[in-house]
Parts: C-alpha cells; sequence; structure tokens
C-alpha cells in the first residue's frame, strides 16, 4: 500500500475517471455517488483505489484539499487495504454501500464522524480510535471481527441490521469502549460472540430482533460493563449465554419475548450483577390489535446470584435447566423491588435461597416441576412483604422454605406439594392473610412440610401456634400443639423400632425398646391425647371423668334395678330383717324402704354411686353402703369387677388433669 501525501504522487498513480470524480466532489464538500447499492465484483464506473481514498480521507493536500465536510462516498468498490492507523481524519468519513476487497484498519484514529452504512467489509479494526460523533455501521456485512476495543465514542454505536460473519473469535469485540451514547444492535445477525465487556455505554444498549448464533464461548458478553439506560433484548434469539456478570445497568433489562438456547450451563449468566431497574422476562406482543405474543423461553439457567436487583418481573415464561438444573436462580441476591412468576413454566430448580427481597414475592398460576432436586428453593430467604403461593401446579421435586422468612403468607395450602416434597423446618412468618384456621388443608400443610428424611420436625407447628396465639386464636394453637406432641411421640416409636435408628443396641435391648414402644402407643399415648391432650388441652379431663361417671352409673342403675345389690355389711346381710326379704326380685330395695333397719340406712343413689367409685377425692358413703352381688346375677358380677377399673381409671385421669393444670405435664 503506497501512502500518498501529495497530490503530485496521486497524480502519479493516473486516477481514473471515476478517481477524479471522487475527488472532485471532495474538493467541492458533495457526495459522491457510484451507485444504489452494493457492488460485488471491481469495474470502471465503482472502483476505486484504497490509497487514493485513504488520501482523501486525511484531508488531501494544500494543492488538493478536502473540504470541511470530509469524505461522502456510496457504491464504492475499495480495491485493497485501507489502513488509517494513528491518522486523523478530517471531518465526517462516510463510506456507504461500498465493498471492500481488502482489510479496514483504523488503529488509534482520530475521526469526527464514521459511516460504513451496508457496506461489505472482510473485516473492520479500530482498536483505540477516537469518534468525537457517531458511529454508523448499519446493515454492513462482515466476514471477520469488528474490532473497536478500546475505541472512545463520543456519540452513539449503532449497528442495526449488521450480518457479523466472523467464523472465529468475535464477531464484534468493543471490550473496554468508552461510548457517550447508546449502543443500537437492533436485529443484527452474528455467528460468533458480540463482545461489550468492561464497555462504558452513556445511553441504553438496545438488542431488539438479535440473532446471536456463537457456536461457542458467549453468545453476548457485557460482563463487568457500565450501561446508564435500559438493555433491551426484546425479540432476541441466542444459541449460547447471555454473559452479564458484574454489569452495571442503571435501567432495565428488558426480555420481552426472547428466545435463548444454550447447551451450557447459562442463558443468562449475570452473577453479582447491578441491574437498578428489574429484569422483565415477559412475552412480546407482535400485534397489539390481535395480540399476537411470543412469550419467553429459555433453556439453561438464568443465573442472578449475588446480584442487586430492582425487581424480577416474569409472566408466561418457559424455563428449562441444563447441566446446572436450574432454571431461574437469585441465590444471595438482593432484590430492591417485588418478584413476580406469573404463569411461569418451570423445568429444574427455581432458586432463591439466601435472596432479600424487599417487595412481594408472587408465585401465582405457575407449573414447577424437577425430576433431579429441588422444584423450589427458597431456604433462608427473607421477604419483606407478601408471600403469594397461589394456583401452583407441582408435578414433581422439593419445595424448601426451611429457615425462610416472610412479612405475610398469602396462599391456597392444598396448592402445596405433599409428603417428601415440602420442607417448612425453620420457615417464619409475621402473618397469614386471609381465613386463620385449623383445617384440614392447613393442618395437612403443617404437617406434610415437617418431615425431613423420615425425621419429624416440629417447628412448622410451633410457628403456625406462634402466629395464632398472638392473634387471639388460643384454642386453635392448643389443637395445633396437640397434633405436633402426637406426632413427635409417633417420630419417637418409630425410631424405637427401628434397628437403623438405634444402632449398637443388642437383641434384647431393641426387644425391650420395641416393647416400651408397643406400651407407649397402645396405652401410654391415648391415655395422654384423649385425657388432656398431651398437656394442652387439660380441661378435656373434664369430659373423660364425665363418660366415665356416666358409663359406672348406667350400670349401677342396671345392677339396682336387677336387685343385684347389698348392703356392704357382713351384720346386716346375717340380720333377720334381710332374712325376709329375700324372696323378692329386689331384696336391697324393699329392705331400705320397708324398715327392719333398713329405713336408717344409707340410701342407695346410682348417681353417687358412680361418683364415689369414679373420683378418688370424693365419698358420698355409697360404696361404704352398697355393693354389688356377684351370686345375684351376670351384672352384678360384672360392676363387682369393672368397678375397679372405674375406680384405676378415675385415679389416672385425675391425676393427669392435675398434672396438666399445674404444668407439671409441659404444656410449651
Amino acid at each position: 500500500m503506497a501512502i500518498l501525501r501529495t497530490y503530485a504522487e496521486v497524480q502519479e498513480l493516473d486516477p481514473t475517471e471515476v478517481e477524479q470524480r471522487l475527488i472532485d466532489a471532495c474538493n467541492a464538500g458533495e457526495p459522491c455517488e457510484l451507485g444504489p447499492d452494493v457492488p460485488t465484483e471491481p469495474s470502471p464506473e465503482r472502483t476505486i483505489r484504497a490509497d487514493i481514498l485513504r488520501y482523501l480521507i486525511l484531508g488531501g493536500c494544500k494543492d488538493c484539499p478536502v473540504d470541511g465536510r470530509g469524505v461522502d462516498l456510496s457504491g464504492g468498490y475499495i480495491t485493497g487495504m485501507l489502513d488509517l492507523g494513528y491518522a486523523i481524519a478530517k471531518g465526517a468519513t462516510q463510506l456507504t454501500n461500498c465493498f471492500f476487497d481488502g482489510q479496514f484498519y483504523a488503529i488509534q484514529t482520530h475521526f469526527e464522524m464514521l459511516s460504513l452504512f451496508g457496506s461489505t467489509l472482510k473485516g473492520f479494526t479500530a482498536q483505540g480510535a477516537q469518534i468525537k460523533g457517531n458511529v454508523f455501521l448499519r446493515s454492513i456485512t462482515t466476514a471477520a471481527t469488528v474490532a473497536l476495543n478500546g475505541t472512545t465514542i463520543g456519540g452513539q454505536l449503532a449497528c442495526n441490521g449488521a450480518q457479523l460473519n466472523a467464523t472465529k473469535g468475535k464477531a464484534l469485540n468493543a471490550q473496554g469502549a468508552q461510548i457517550k451514547g447508546s449502543v443500537f444492535l437492533r436485529n443484527v445477525t452474528a455467528t460468533a460472540t458480540v463482545g461489550l465487556n468492561s464497555a462504558t455505554i452513556g445511553g441504553q444498549l438496545a438488542c431488539e430482533g438479535a440473532k446471536l448464533n456463537a457456536t461457542e464461548g458467549q453468545a453476548l458478553n457485557v460482563q463487568g460493563a457500565q450501561i446508564n439506560g435500559h438493555v433491551l433484548l426484546r425479540s432476541m434469539t441466542a444459541t449460547a449465554t447471555l454473559d452479564l456478570n458484574g454489569v452495571n445497568i442503571d435501567g432495565q433489562l428488558s426480555c420481552f419475548g426472547a428466545q435463548i438456547t444454550t447447551a451450557g450451563d447459562y442463558a443468562i449468566a449475570a452473577p453479582n450483577a447491578r441491574i437498578s431497574g428489574g429484569v422483565f422476562l415477559h412475552p412480546r406482543v407482535q400485534k397489539a390489535k390481535d395480540r399476537v405474543e411470543t412469550p419467553f423461553h429459555a433453556t439453561g439457567e438464568l443465573r442472578f446470584n449475588g446480584a442487586t436487583l430492582g425487581g424480577v418481573y416474569a409472566q408466561q415464561v418457559t424455563l428449562v435447566a441444563t447441566s446446572s438444573g436450574q432454571t431461574l436462580s437469585l441465590g444471595g441476591a438482593t432484590v430492591n423491588g417485588a418478584v413476580r412468576l406469573d404463569g411461569c413454566t418451570s423445568t429444574g430448580e427455581i432458586l432463591l435461597a439466601g435472596s432479600r427481597i424487599s417487595g412481594r414475592l408472587t408465585c401465582e398460576r405457575i407449573k414447577i416441576g424437577n425430576d433431579q432436586g429441588h422444584a423450589f428453593n427458597g431456604q433462608a430467604m427473607r421477604v419483606e412483604h407478601s408471600f403469594v403461593w397461589k394456583k401452583v401446579e407441582h408435578t414433581s421435586g422439593g419445595v424448601s422454605l426451611n429457615g425462610a422468612h416472610v412479612a405475610e403468607l398469602n396462599d391456597d395450602p392444598e396448592n402445596w406439594p405433599k409428603t417428601d416434597d415440602l420442607f417448612l423446618d425453620g420457615f417464619t412468618y409475621d402473618r397469614i392473610k386471609g381465613t386463620v384456621s385449623t383445617s384440614p388443608a392447613r393442618m395437612g400443610w403443617l404437617e406434610n412440610g415437617s418431615f425431613f428424611n423420615r425425621e419429624f420436625r416440629p417447628q412448622p407447628y410451633f410457628q403456625y401456634a406462634k402466629f395464632l396465639r398472638e392473634t387471639g386464636h388460643d384454642g386453635e394453637a392448643r389443637r395445633v400443639l396437640e397434633n405436633a406432641e402426637g406426632l413427635l411421640r409417633q417420630d419417637r416409636r418409630r425410631r424405637w423400632r427401628d434397628p437403623r435408628d438405634t444402632p449398637g443396641l443388642n437383641d434384647l435391648q431393641w426387644h425391650w425398646k420395641k416393647l416400651v414402644a408397643w406400651a407407649d402407643e397402645y396405652s401410654i399415648d391415648p391415655s395422654l391425647k384423649w385425657v388432656i391432650g398431651y398437656g394442652h388441652a387439660p380441661f378435656r379431663v373434664i369430659h373423660t371423668m364425665t363418660s366415665l361417671i356416666g358409663l359406672c352409673w348406667i350400670l349401677t342403675a342396671i345392677t339396682w334395678h336387677l336387685g343385684q345389690f347389698a348392703p356392704n355389711s357382713a351384720v346386716i346381710q346375717m340380720s333377720q330383717g334381710w332374712e325376709t326379704v329375700q324372696d323378692h326380685d329386689n331384696p336391697a330395695k324393699i329392705w331400705s324402704e320397708t324398715g327392719g333397719g333398713g329405713a336408717d340406712w344409707e340410701s342407695f343413689s346410682a348417681f353417687a354411686y358412680a361418683m364415689d367409685v369414679v373420683i378418688p377425692i370424693i365419698n358420698f358413703g355409697q360404696t361404704e353402703a352398697w355393693a354389688p352381688s356377684t351370686t345375684r346375677g351376670c351384672w352384678g358380677w360384672w360392676l363387682w369387677w369393672t368397678k375397679w377399673f372405674f375406680g384405676l381409671a378415675g385415679w389416672i385421669v385425675t391425676a393427669l388433669g392435675a398434672a396438666a393444670i399445674t404444668g407439671i405435664i409441659r404444656r410449651e
């Protein structure tokens, strides 16, 4: 390539007619239009040598000065390498619909404005270049990298409709670029990485409709970039990761209708990013009149671990996990707004573990499932507003809220997973919206979420009981705690019976534990449950005692009516008065009513007799005066023996009631 410095050197090259036409146009400050489209082959009417073009871009010389407007060429076929390295262009450089058959270098070049609109290039290298105004690369076609790394652009970088067909490396490399305006990559097609990592963009980054078809590496790399406006990925398609690691976005990350499919781990990798305006994953309405929508779809994880986000809003999205197993990951993220998952489908794990959400967390009309682990993981998350869980369809995988805290729980209890898929150990909340109850659905929610690896964890019951007490529902709280105690005892018996949970025991010790478990299940446990509700319903003892007295009263009344009672005194039974009534059907009744000593004896009362038998601390004198006869019939025989059962049961019930009321049996 010859470097031309004087007009005489240009004349020595014998400029062609079309080249002279270009020279004259540049001298006059007028555009030079050689054709309406991009030439595909050299021709006398279109061909411009790169040496002459360089001479004109740099301003010509004093004998052939270029007007301050610069070079404005359309439809030229540029032959040879165009090297503007370390030079200063005069005026605007506009090369529209041109074909470059050699490389175009502009390393450390200074431009007022640069436009390659519609041109076809083998490659374009402008490392470290400084452009005071805009850079227009709209609708260009390149076969190699467009290198803008380290450039400074005082205006916008517009690449709308560009065809970036690099087969290796990067399709666009703007690493570390300083761009005061916006970057437009709308409807760009790229076969390799589009790199803006560590760049500073004063406006927005607009990639609507872009097709990023990288076969390796990332489709888009803005790692560590500073973007002062929005990042618009609407209707984009990508076949590799969008790398936003550590990016700072002062606006929104808008992915309406984007389609991201990657064979790697991540569809969007944005750990430690800061996105002040929030993340939007909504359908893109293509025709407002007919409401034709293209939903957001991602095959690969949307990873925002450790990020600071203004919110996350996902509506009617489809998320499919790949090798990472996760679909949406906000682990350890800080969300200064709401997280809304509405109408979404997730095949993989939604990870919110350790996140901090200052707004509402909404999971509504979503379908979740994961055959390999958790479907929803909210362990140790903190939600400062409501946690909404409604109309959720769960197909597989665990839902874990272990250690999480939310200000308000707003849920449909029947929408939660069943046993083995729900984990609520350590989950706390300040309030529950809606009707507070101990309905089967709510109690099922508690029970299903209180087991981990077959072991019962009572904390969910204690938390719900605490909330019930704080809201004035003491009765419901006691019922919840009673159920928890029953499950605790059931879990203890299971461990006693399972040799896997009692290692190191010999056969005798193990069989003894099984015997104790059997006694607890069929004797001790029912007594504690039905008599005093494991200490949480101490006044239930009144019902039990009433039942015992009533049953004993009925047996006593029948036995007395059938004449199978006798005075409880050997002296009376040998007396003449007693002997004279033995032929009657009910001698005790006749004797006590007709005199002969019976009139002065203790009057019989079936109810008082039952009270005497059952209640150990009360003495009406009935059991001392009367006794059922074992020789006068079966009812007397049965009452004789069952009164010992009633007496023992009365002692046990009384003791349990006293212990529960006085607090000897723990209620908390």
